[in-house]
């Protein structure tokens, strides 16, 4: 956590309608805040609902409307400033917001992970023009909202702050404008590079915090972590709670979010035919509330339910339904719902518990004892992490896992020795193909773009190693496909180097490599050879270094050099025709080096 520097801070407020911006003479609705200017309502209001006018606004695609860039204080005077207001806590530095606001405004209560992802990709597409973000949102399913948000912000390196308030902030007795003057203070002078929740004086972190309060102002508490951050004639931060960056990393949001997750909360005498249908497909995981820490009924019937739904894949979390407190094994009700094969939530909130199922199941290329790991870890300051010899028993089966594991059991204090081992670690299981190792690394917060002690990053490692499904979760996380090692060798030229004979992921890596824009040097053409299984445009089987050769069993092979993508890259290929003995391999065009060739 850092102080914000420069004189000018600039937010992205991100509108979704709550209680706040409400106004009715039948029931509140959420109504657009946004006006053609500060004195003109907008027009078209939903039936039987005042727009307030609050900021001028200007057209825009995408989320919404898009009011202009406003003074930090115009929201509440409903004026058009002449100057630039400076924030109090620092007179020298001014913080200016944009606001985009959804269409159509939503009550809370409709909000589901479909509009979450939207949010979060917004926060994507605008990450690199502000300093911060604020999502204005209702507060029924905020905490929800903020759990997921969390989770799906990877390398999260920016502010971003959901809040709202009880009472809309037309009231003239209200929480709206402490709540949003506060949230863009902090989201603007501070740099907390996590998604938090701003209510009532109080930062808490976003997947900490759930509402307790229907009336009161106070309406959220953090049961098991204090705030971030707090809020009175001084603005007090809690640097320690801060999560660190770790890592120059890009923002990652998540393609995929599973949908098929459920809540079942028990309750005494429960009948397991009920929670047989409950557990049904397409359910893909669920979260599982239960009495004191972590028990609930004994039943026979009721455990061969959970037994049986586990036995066919289906994830359960245990979470206590107490506001305090962690789930255990201190009581055999509680042993007897782990034999029937859920998994501890430890001390999460159910709103953090159902979000990281979500995130979770939906990442590619887990198994199934993976996603139960993941789901057992901390990854976002969700749950008070268990102890190291918990951590991922999986990885104890080689040296390398060991080693991972080891790194994730240092302490806080040993963030140093973590940064400087994580590169060599990453790049040594992206080699063997390990991606449980890799998760691992990536949810500790390493950055998987860090080169090792010979200038190599994971992505040389896994296409050196011909790992196709490192390559994959590699590219999705944005690796840099052309980056250079201290040989001034690139992923693809190491892909080709390291290919063996009958070897099948090049068909698959070559291609992801060359669409994720992988380039060809200009020194350099490929000459190389097709199995033609594919058709005309057959990416090449086998490739092989210079004074290598494939033996053939003369058969007929044919040309990819009609592809686009390989034209692109300047590759020929050998002609089509019989070839009994076929040598492929790095040819230097004319005037170019043949030892320091590059692709």
């Amino acid at each position: 956590m850092a102080r914000a520097t420069g004189p000018e801070r600039r937010l992205l407020a991100i509108y979704t309608g709550g209680t706040i911006g409400m106004r009715s003479e039948r029931g509140d609705k959420p109504v657009s805040r946004c006006s053609e200017s500060a004195e003109a309502p907008h027009s078209g209001p939903p039936s039987g609902c005042k727009a307030t006018p609050a900021v001028p606004r200007c057209s825009q695609p995408g989320l919404g409307r898009a009011a202009g860039t406003r003074h930090l204080w115009e929201v509440f005077t409903c004026t058009r400033s002449p100057g630039r207001p400076a924030s109090p806590a620092c007179p020298e530095q001014r913080v200016m917001y944009t606001v985009l606001e959804c269409q159509p405004l939503f009550d809370s209560s409709d909000m589901t992970i479909t509009e979450w992802v939207q949010i979060a990709q917004t926060i994507e597409r605008h990450y690199g023009q502000y300093h911060g973000f604020v999502v204005i949102h209702g507060t029924d399913t905020m905490a929800f909202a903020a759990s997921v948000l969390s989770f799906m912000l990877e390398n999260l390196q920016k502010t971003v702050i959901l809040t709202g308030a009880q009472v809309p902030i037309h009231a003239l007795w209200n929480d709206g404008r402490e709540n949003l003057l506060g949230a863009l203070l902090l989201a603007g002078q501070y740099v907390i590079p996590e998604v938090c929740l701003f209510f009532q004086n109080q930062l808490f972190r976003g997947n900490r915090a759930t509402k307790v309060d229907t009336r009161r102002f106070a309406a959220f508490c953090s049961p098991h972590l204090p705030p971030l951050a707090t809020v009175g004639a001084d603005v007090t931060i809690n640097r320690e709670l801060v999560r660190r960056v770790r890592g120059q990393g890009r923002l990652v949001v998540p393609s995929s979010m599973e949908r098929d997750v459920g809540l079942l909360r028990l309750y005494p005498g429960i009948p397991a035919s009920l929670v047989r249908v409950f557990l049904q497909p397409p359910l893909k995981g669920v979260v599982m509330e239960t009495f004191g820490s972590g028990n609930g009924p004994t039943k026979p019937d009721l455990l061969q339910e959970l037994r049986a739904a586990a036995e066919r894949g289906l994830i359960i979390v245990n979470c206590t339904h107490c506001l305090q407190g962690a789930v255990t094994s201190d009581y055999g009700a509680g042993t007897a719902l782990a034999g029937a094969g859920t998994i501890s939530g430890s001390d999460m909130t159910s709103e953090a518990a159902l979000a990281k199922l979500s995130y979770v199941l939906g990442l590619p290329g887990l198994s199934l004892d993976g996603r139960k790991e993941l789901l057992a870890r901390d990854l976002r300051g969700e749950m008070t992490p268990p102890a190291v010899d918990e951590l991922r028993p999986s990885l104890q089966g080689s040296t390398l896992g060991r080693g991972v594991a080891q790194l994730l059991g240092l302490s806080q204090e040993a963030d140093d020795v973590r940064d400087a081992l994580a590169p060599s670690l990453a790049c040594a299981a992206a080699h063997a193909g390990d991606l449980e190792a890799l998760q691992a690394l990536a949810e500790l917060g390493s950055d998987l773009s860090r080169e090792d002690f010979g200038g190599q990053t994971p992505l040389h490692s896994a296409a050196r190693g011909g790992q196709a499904g490192v390559v994959t979760m590699l590219l999705q996380r944005g690796l840099d496909v052309n980056a250079r090692d201290r040989d001034g060798l690139s992923p693809l030229l190491l892909a080709v180097r390291g290919s063996c004979v009958g070897s099948s992921f090049l068909c698959e890596d070559f291609l992801q490599l060359r669409r994720a824009g992988a380039t060809l040097h200009r020194g350099i053409r490929v000459s190389l050879g097709c199995c033609g299984q594919l058709g005309p445009a057959c990416p090449p089987r086998s490739w092989r270094t210079r004074g290598q050769s494939y033996a053939g069993e003369g058969r007929r092979r044919t040309c990819a050099s009609q592809d686009a993508g390989f034209r692109a890259g300047r590759a020929h290929c050998a002609p089509a025709g019989p070839l009994e003995h076929l040598r492929v391999g790095f040819v230097p065009s004319r005037g170019s080096s043949p030892a320091r060739g590059r692709v």
